[in-house]
């Protein structure tokens, strides 16, 4: 099948057009998300400085901090188990939650878990940038959710 110029031309305006035409939801007071023609700002969508997310963390007698891993916190994978940890800290659900928890480490004989005396479900806000730099991984801020005592037979 051939094509004249003209034809080829306009195919080839109407691709560019079609294919060009999500831009348009840059400025759209509520952005329409279509597939194929996915709006979508992963990555230029403005994001705060700090960036806030729910854990546990444990201490010992002597006030030594150890974190708690997802494992440890619920079933499934490690995106599935930190939605289950915001959904019960946010609902009135969190000191179940954390007594669930705090139930399982108890049961644990190794380091060091054996030793925990009490953990807290805590909200860290981190600073992205230097957290992915690796050149501050600590949390600007942590807001104690609940806390609650290791209880051990």
């Amino acid at each position: 099948m051939k094509y004249s110029q003209q034809q080829a031309i306009l195919i080839s305006i109407s691709i560019i057009v079609l294919i060009l035409s999500p831009i348009l939801e840059n400025w759209a007071s509520k952005p329409n998300d279509n597939f194929p023609l996915s709006y979508y700002p992963m990555f230029s969508k403005k994001r705060n400085a700090t960036y806030g997310l729910y854990y546990f963390v444990g201490y010992d007698s002597n006030q030594n901090r150890y974190k708690i891993p997802y494992k440890l916190a619920g079933t499934g994978g490690f995106n599935q188990v930190r939605r289950q940890i915001k959904k019960a800290a946010r609902s009135d659900n969190a000191k179940v939650f954390t007594q669930k928890v705090a139930e399982r480490i108890a049961a644990k004989k190794k380091y060091p878990y054996a030793k925990l005396k009490r953990i807290e479900l805590v909200k860290g806000y981190y600073h992205l940038e230097k957290y992915f730099l690796k050149l501050d991984t600590l949390p600007v801020h942590e807001r104690i959710v609940v806390h609650y005592k290791i209880e051990r037979q």
